[in-house]
């Protein structure tokens, strides 16, 4: 990722930078998450239609669902710490979720979803690796919902943790260490 653009670190404030490129290779969207602190963001301009995502190098049927780029690389490194090879699949971040709607029909489609969808008339089966947490088994609930009549929905949360790099931590037997409180005048 660092290699290709997708991933770099920015100044001064050192964001971690995940860039979701269109059909063209063009950035179009940039996610923003500190590396000191619980700093998230979008940068200014950012198009949710094309939010950070890694796609198989041949096509697939298939597309893996998560909530935020440092879950999709975190899936990816688990699947390569697995002997698997994570270039296989299509991962797509949906740069966040939502509350569904109390009438869950009336609920959205994440934008950046109906986009991959619609450039990618192939997918069959669609994987929710969803947070494990209010907001996520809500919106995996809703997306089962709206999904459910053209795809095929697996719904496979992590096994461990809040999230999916919770659950690589987990896994590598990493601590996550414990944030200090940075003043807001540090930056």
């Amino acid at each position: 990722c660092i290699q290709t653009g997708r991933l770099y670190e920015s100044l001064p404030y050192h964001n971690a930078v995940f860039v979701g490129r269109d059909r063209q290779g063009q950035p179009r969207y940039a996610a923003l998450r500190g590396i000191i602190g619980d700093f998230k963001g979008e940068a200014p301009g950012s198009d949710k239609r094309y939010s950070f995502r890694l796609l198989a190098k041949e096509p697939a049927d298939t597309v893996h669902l998560f909530e935020a780029a440092i879950d999709l690389l975190s899936y990816a490194t688990y699947l390569k710490c697995e002997g698997k090879d994570y270039k296989s699949e299509n991962l797509l971040s949906l740069s966040g979720v939502y509350q569904p709607k109390k009438e869950i029909k009336e609920s959205k489609i994440p934008i950046a979803l109906t986009t991959f969808l619609k450039a990618n008339p192939h997918i069959k089966t669609i994987f929710l690796h969803l947070d494990n947490d209010k907001t996520g088994r809500l919106c995996t609930a809703a997306l089962k919902e709206l999904l459910q009549k053209d795809y095929k929905i697996v719904d496979d949360p992590p096994p461990v943790g809040k999230d999916f790099n919770d659950f690589l931590l987990s896994y590598l037997g990493i601590t996550r260490p414990k944030l200090k409180r940075e003043r807001s005048d540090v930056r």
